[in-house]
C-alpha cells in the first residue's frame, strides 16, 4: 500500500501546492516540471529506479518549503489584522494548536518566526521561489534580527542578500552563526565596537531570560529544561562536573566490580545534580516556607489507604511505588492527600476568601496544572480561580476552585457588568463537568457548538 505513492497521487498534490504557491506567494512555480521524465507515468513506486526515487524526495522537500512559506504568508495576516482574537477570542498560536497537529510550544515558535521574517523582503522572496527551507529561513532571520538596526538599510540589505546567498551551500545550524562574520565584511570599521554591545546585550538578556521548569513525563520520569547566564551556567557546570569525575574515580577503582560502569556522562551528570540536592537536604539548607521546611505532596486513594496497596501521586502528576515514598520519607516532609474513587480530594471547603495551603494542595491535587486545554504551566505557576467569584457570594471550597495560569485566568474571569453565571457566547467559561473534574466552555468564534473541551491530563487521566 504504502509503495502505491507514485506519480498519480504525487502529481495532484504538486499540483494543489503550485497553485496554493500562486495564489498566496504570487511565485511561478512549474509544477509539471518538478518531477523528472523517470518518474512519469509511475503508479508503483517499485517500478521507479532509484534516482527517480531521490528526485521524489527532493520534489516532497521544496514542496514542504513552499507550503510552510504559504503559511507564514497567512500567520502575518492573521496577526496583523488580529483575526485569532476577533474571531476566536484566543491568541493566534491557540489557533494553530486547535487542530492538534502542533503543541502548543511549536504553534508560538512557528507564530513568532513567521512575523520576524516579515522584516525582510529578500527572504521572503526567496521562500516563495523555494530556494530556502523552512528551517534556513528561520536561521537567517535570527541572525539579522542579532544585528543592530543602526546599520543602516544598506548594509542590513546587503547581509540579508548574503546570507540568501549562502543558503545554497550552508545548512541552518551554519547560517546562524554566519551572521557576524558577514557583518565583518560588510560593516569591518564598526565590527569590534558592535560585537561588544552585542556581547552586553546577550548578557543582560540571558540574565532576563534565566529560567527553569520541571515537568513530569508521564513515565517515570521528569525532565528538566532551563537556561542560566554563561558565567552562572558554568559555575554549575564546575560543580556537576566535580561530582561526576568523583564518581567516574570510584568505578576505576572499583577493583571488584561491584557497582555497574554508567553508559555516558549524561548520567553521571544526572547522578551529580542529586548529589548537590542531598547533600542540600542533609544539611536542612533550604528556605523556610511559612514557617515550615518545604514539603513534597503525595496523594493516595482511600482504597489504597485502607489496603495498604497501590501506587503514590506526587504533586507534579507524577507515580511512584509505597517503597519509594518511604525513601523520600527519610529526607522530605511528606504530606499524605486521601482522594475519593473518582480521583477528586475529600472535602475540604472553607468559608475565607483567601485559598490557605491545605485547601490549595487539594486544588493541586484534582487539577496537576492550569486547566485551560493545552496549557503546559504547571501548579507553581498558577493562581486558583473562583468559578463563581467572591464578589458573587462564590464559597472558597472545592468544588468551587480551578487552577489557571495568569494568563488564562485573566481570559477567563467573570467581568462584573454581566452575571457571573450569564452563558455569554462570546467568552471563556470554566465549570466544573458531572464527575467534578473542571472543564471550559469555549467562545462561539472558537466553537459554534461551544462544545465543553477538556485538557488532556483529564482525559488521560490514569
Amino acid at each position: 500500500m504504502e509503495n502505491r505513492v507514485g506519480r498519480a497521487g504525487l502529481g495532484e498534490v504538486i499540483g494543489w501546492v503550485t497553485a496554493l504557491v500562486t495564489d498566496v506567494l504570487g511565485a511561478d512555480v512549474a509544477g509539471a516540471d518538478v518531477l523528472g521524465a523517470d518518474v512519469a507515468g509511475a503508479v508503483d513506486l517499485d517500478l521507479v529506479s532509484d534516482a527517480g526515487v531521490l528526485e521524489l524526495v527532493r520534489a516532497a522537500d521544496r514542496a514542504v518549503w513552499l507550503l510552510a512559506a504559504a503559511r507564514g504568508v497567512a500567520i502575518r495576516a492573521m496577526v496583523a489584522r488580529e483575526a485569532a482574537e476577533n474571531v476566536a477570542r484566543c491568541v493566534p498560536a491557540e489557533i494553530l494548536h486547535r487542530d492538534h497537529g502542533h503543541t502548543l510550544q511549536r504553534c508560538r515558535v512557528l507564530v513568532t518566526e513567521a512575523v520576524r521574517r516579515g522584516a525582510y523582503p529578500r527572504l521572503l522572496a526567496a521562500e516563495a521561489a523555494g530556494v530556502v527551507s523552512d528551517a534556513q529561513a528561520s536561521a537567517i532571520a535570527r541572525a539579522l534580527g542579532q544585528l543592530p538596526d543602526d546599520l543602516g538599510a544598506q548594509v542590513l540589505g546587503r547581509c540579508e542578500a548574503s546570507l540568501v546567498e549562502l543558503a545554497a551551500t550552508l545548512d541552518p545550524a551554519e547560517l546562524a552563526m554566519a551572521g557576524w562574520r558577514i557583518l565583518e565584511h560588510e560593516a569591518p570599521e564598526r565590527a569590534d565596537e558592535i560585537l561588544g554591545e552585542r556581547l552586553a546585550r546577550e548578557e543582560a538578556r540571558a540574565r532576563r531570560n534565566r529560567g527553569l521548569r520541571l515537568s513530569d513525563d508521564g513515565h517515570g520520569a521528569m525532565h528538566i529544561k532551563g537556561q542560566l547566564p554563561i558565567a552562572d551556567g558554568e559555575e554549575l557546570a564546575a560543580i556537576l562536573n566535580a561530582h561526576a569525575e568523583s564518581a567516574w574515580k570510584r568505578h576505576l577503582d572499583d577493583a571488584e566490580g561491584v557497582e555497574q560502569p554508567p553508559r555516558d556522562k549524561k548520567l553521571l551528570l544526572a547522578d551529580a545534580l542529586m548529589a548537590v540536592v542531598r547533600a542540600h537536604q542533609t544539611h536542612r539548607q533550604a528556605p523556610m516556607h511559612g514557617g515550615d521546611r518545604p514539603r513534597l505532596h503525595v496523594f493516595l486513594h482511600l482504597a489504597d489507604l485502607m489496603r495498604g496497596l497501590g501506587e503514590m501521586v506526587l504533586g507534579s502528576g507524577g507515580c511512584i511505588s509505597a517503597r519509594e515514598a518511604r525513601r523520600l520519607a527519610c529526607d522530605c516532609d511528606l504530606t499524605p492527600i486521601v482522594l475519593n474513587a473518582d480521583g477528586i480530594p475529600l472535602d475540604v471547603g472553607r468559608t475565607e476568601r483567601l485559598v490557605n495551603p491545605q485547601l490549595r494542595a487539594a486544588v493541586v491535587a484534582r487539577d496537576r496544572g492550569c486547566v485551560f486545554p493545552g496549557c503546559d504551566r504547571g501548579p507553581v505557576e498558577c493562581e486558583v480561580h473562583h468559578i463563581q467569584p467572591w464578589w458573587a457570594h462564590g464559597p472558597t471550597a472545592l468544588p468551587n476552585l480551578v487552577l489557571l495560569c495568569p494568563r488564562h485566568h485573566r481570559r477567563c474571569e467573570p467581568g462584573r457588568h454581566h452575571a457571573w453565571d450569564d452563558d455569554h457566547p462570546d467568552r471563556w467559561h470554566v465549570r466544573l463537568g458531572p464527575d467534578q473534574l473542571p472543564q471550559v466552555i469555549p467562545p462561539r468564534g472558537h466553537d459554534p457548538t461551544r462544545t465543553p473541551i477538556r485538557h488532556t491530563r483529564f482525559t488521560m487521566r490514569r
